[in-house]
């Protein structure tokens, strides 16, 4: 974002790496109050993933700034997670929780059409 303005990004440039790293086998990642909270070797794919849901996210906004917080604080060492902050500051719109559920749980082959469902639902380009 560019003062308040999305910036013209590629799908190539937005999206590129997303099939590089698979998400955990097994494992189904669920999105709650605290983001996403596993233990931290599983969540590899799932931040590369978030960075390209909160780039949608923020078109989605108008250009406004959408960020991701990694989680810790009191948890012990292995246990960590990662949330989406709104514009406002406060908790991801629930709405928008299952896109990152999504997202986040596809396989390197459906992750591309996954970030394109999020885009068309939020009424924004890839």
């Amino acid at each position: 974002v560019v003062r308040g303005r999305p910036m013209a990004v590629s799908e190539a440039a937005l999206c590129g790496g997303l099939g590089e790293i698979a998400p955990p086998p097994g494992v189904a990642l669920k999105y709650g109050t605290a983001g996403f909270r596993t233990r931290a070797e599983l969540l590899d794919s799932t931040f590369l993933r978030m960075g390209v849901l909160a780039a949608l996210r923020s078109r989605h906004q108008q250009g406004a700034a959408v960020g991701l917080m990694v989680t810790a604080s009191h948890n012990p060492e292995q246990d960590n997670g990662i949330k989406m902050v709104d514009p406002d500051g406060g908790m991801l719109d629930m709405a928008w929780e299952a896109h990152a559920m999504a997202v986040a749980n596809a396989s390197t082959a459906e992750v591309m059409s996954a970030a394109a469902a999020v885009a068309a639902a939020g009424g924004v380009e890839l």
